[in-house]
């Protein structure tokens, strides 16, 4: 997951735009296109461009166990439900900031590729947490 954490890192440093449906850093991407750009780019086997939904339900290749916020570790994923007619509607993954405390990572429709701290609507909206076990 090293690798993968990188490319988290690389993205966010290049902070695209939103761009729905996107996962291109010259036109933008969407929470699933985010997380599905640094997966391949970090050669994670399998794994196909989908949905936040999808990828919860551990479709498309997005094998992974369900955690705990307490178990919760760099570059496990994040859903959060804002609404009941979305699911897991949105995906982001925890990083760890300069003093060792987890951020969340998550391509933010207002904002662009963010990572910030979970509290507030991403605290309250939180819904599930996934341990990716690809290749494991």
């Amino acid at each position: 997951m090293h690798s993968f954490k990188r490319q988290l890192s690389f993205i966010i440093a290049k902070h695209p735009t939103y761009a729905w449906g996107g996962s291109d850093l010259t036109t933008g991407v969407d929470c699933s296109g985010y997380i599905f750009l640094a997966a391949k780019w970090a050669a994670i086997p399998g794994v196909t461009r989908t949905t936040a939904y999808r990828m919860a339900q551990g479709l498309g290749g997005w094998q992974s166990r369900e955690i705990s916020l307490g178990q919760a570790g760099p570059c496990d994923l994040i859903f959060w439900t804002f609404t009941a007619a979305r699911p897991y509607g949105h995906v982001g993954a925890f990083l760890e900031g300069q003093d060792k405390k987890l951020l969340v990572t998550h391509a933010s429709s207002s904002r662009g590729v963010v990572l910030e701290k979970l509290r507030g609507a991403l605290a309250a909206s939180t819904s599930l947490m996934r341990r990716l076990t690809i290749g494991d």
